[in-house]
């Protein structure tokens, strides 16, 4: 492992492992209530624009899952990501500590954004919302575009002479 890990890295590990674990939850604790056919897509308003078997809605959690593990891969062995800098002997362990950083972050906003997507398509199911609240979709894509952004701007472009 490359730096130290703060009690905020295992912090955010394992706010990402528990909305895992809640996406799986909510569509077990749920299934029996739900219609056969619930939305399986959405416009950009959120609204419904197709429908489908309510089965396709244990896909959303495999992807999550699928998406945290491989993602934890990715954490443990930074060297095998493509970075936007040459990592040197110098600058190594501050470009793979901001790297694995980002990566931790990048896990919890998918749990999020796959947990309102599973929610919000519950309750549209159910007939509690009509759709979507785009709001909160367009809310999250930000907050994960300023993520990059704070990686990219915080990652050493240079060496330190």
């Amino acid at each position: 492992m490359f730096g130290q890990k703060t009690a905020f890295d295992y912090l955010i590990g394992l706010l990402a492992l528990v909305l895992v674990l809640l996406q799986v939850y909510l569509v077990f604790q749920h299934w029996q209530l739900l219609p056969e056919r619930i939305p399986t897509h959405y416009n950009f308003a959120g609204v419904p624009d197709a429908y489908g078997s309510k089965t396709t809605l244990l896909f959303l959690p495999l992807i999550g899952a699928g998406l945290f593990v491989m993602l934890t891969v990715v954490g443990l062995n930074p060297q095998s990501m493509n970075l936007p800098v040459k990592v040197t002997e110098e600058n190594r362990e501050l470009v793979y500590a901001q790297a694995v950083r980002f990566i931790h972050f990048l896990r919890m906003l998918i749990g999020v954004l796959f947990g309102y997507l599973i929610w919000g398509t519950i309750q549209v199911g159910l007939g509690k919302q009509t759709q979507l609240d785009s709001r909160i979709l367009f809310g999250l894509l930000g907050v994960l575009g300023v993520v990059m952004i704070w990686f990219f701007a915080r990652i050493p472009k240079r060496n330190k002479e």
